[in-house]
């Protein structure tokens, strides 16, 4: 798998078709404000603060050893989806990893022992989070220990009694996939989706966490740039300055095989993350160090595009413990590996560090 760019056609301008920037309003970094100061402790800062010293060293090519833990937990509740997306393993049936849905005792174990080092807790990474039947009480879980929780949804499962679970769960941040604004250019990505569902769920939060009074969770709207939907971004971003949400923001699209063929069908020239060829990439990476991924079944992995567990460090089990998996020899090989000769490792073949994803 390599970066490949598609020159553009012949009619199609980059420079004069740029799209429109994403909307953020001072509402959302407010927000994000007022959940980092409830969440900090002096240990928290002290892991923050060694975790960026740390990478320093590591981009020195001085030291690839990470702090005693990461800053943020990718947690997968489910590998479960009732979408047919094209360019996702969850969409496609196409894992060969095992599947299934978190237990949330092996979840309360390693929060019991990562939550005096952790930021956060990120409830997304293959599947749709909300067909867990207990998503409610898994965030309740890191809630409860003054963690940042955010969660990522296609939208289709927002009943007033989801929203309810979740805005009493202590959700701190939720977003919401739209990528279209009418149902044809909806459904030619998001396949068996209803674009309305997800509209009325969108405007059904908002009204339900004002009658609430509650600020959370802050919600942002996503919408990834494809071919077939550009012309829908400024209805897209009026819909959501209208609806008054704290973010809405334009995504470039990554496709599970970026092959010419895929690309010239799916992403406009002017939000096309694959025009940086692979060999340039930055012998780098952000996200290695700050998080870790979990799956549903335990398996701890270096990243979110480790979608297949094929460079897993270990298996958290109930009865074990994240730190040795977390510091084994597998792990502080696979980091310094990324930051000598990253174009090596194929999962960063088709990553985002280091290239422009937010429109």
């Amino acid at each position: 798998m390599v970066f490949l760019s598609v020159p553009a056609s012949a009619n199609e301008d980059v420079a004069s078709t740029r799209l429109p920037r994403s909307y953020v309003s001072g509402r959302y970094y407010g927000g994000l404000l007022r959940a980092g100061w409830r969440l900090l402790t002096w240990r928290r800062a002290w892991n923050g603060l060694t975790t960026y010293l740390s990478y320093q060293l590591a981009r020195q090519n001085l030291l690839w050893k990470v702090p005693r833990y990461p800053l943020y937990l990718g947690i997968e509740p489910t590998t479960a989806c009732q979408l047919r997306c094209p360019h996702c393993i969850s969409g496609l049936r196409a894992f060969t990893r095992p599947t299934g849905r978190l237990d949330p005792t092996l979840l309360q174990k390693l929060l019991h022992e990562l939550h005096p080092y952790l930021w956060g807790v990120l409830f997304y990474f293959q599947g749709e989070p909300l067909l867990h039947p207990q998503i409610g009480h898994l965030i309740q879980l890191a809630s409860r220990y003054r963690l940042f929780t955010s969660l990522s949804t296609n939208g289709l499962l927002l009943t007033e009694e989801k929203i309810y679970e979740l805005i009493l769960s202590g959700l701190t941040h939720i977003r919401i996939s739209i990528d279209g604004m009418s149902q044809e250019s909806y459904a030619r990505y998001r396949r068996g989706g209803e674009l309305r569902q997800v509209l009325e769920g969108v405007e059904r939060i908002l009204r339900m966490r004002r009658a609430l009074r509650s600020a959370y969770p802050l919600v942002e709207l996503q919408m990834i740039v494809f071919r077939h939907n550009k012309a829908e971004i400024q209805a897209f971003l009026a819909w959501a300055r209208r609806i008054g949400v704290e973010a809405a923001r334009l995504k470039t699209a990554q496709l599970l095989t970026p092959d010419p063929e895929a690309i010239a069908e799916w992403i406009p020239p002017e939000a096309n993350r694959y025009q940086q060829p692979a060999q340039t990439l930055p012998n780098r990476c952000w996200r290695l160090w700050r998080s870790a991924e979990v799956t549903w079944d335990g398996q701890v992995l270096p990243c979110c595009f480790d979608k297949q567990a094929a460079h897993a460090f270990g298996q958290f089990r109930e009865s074990g413990e994240f730190f040795p998996i977390w510091h084994n020899p597998k792990a502080e090989a696979f980091r310094k590996k990324v930051f000598t000769h990253r174009q090596a490792i194929d999962i960063c073949q088709n990553c985002s560090e280091g290239v422009q994803v937010w429109v």
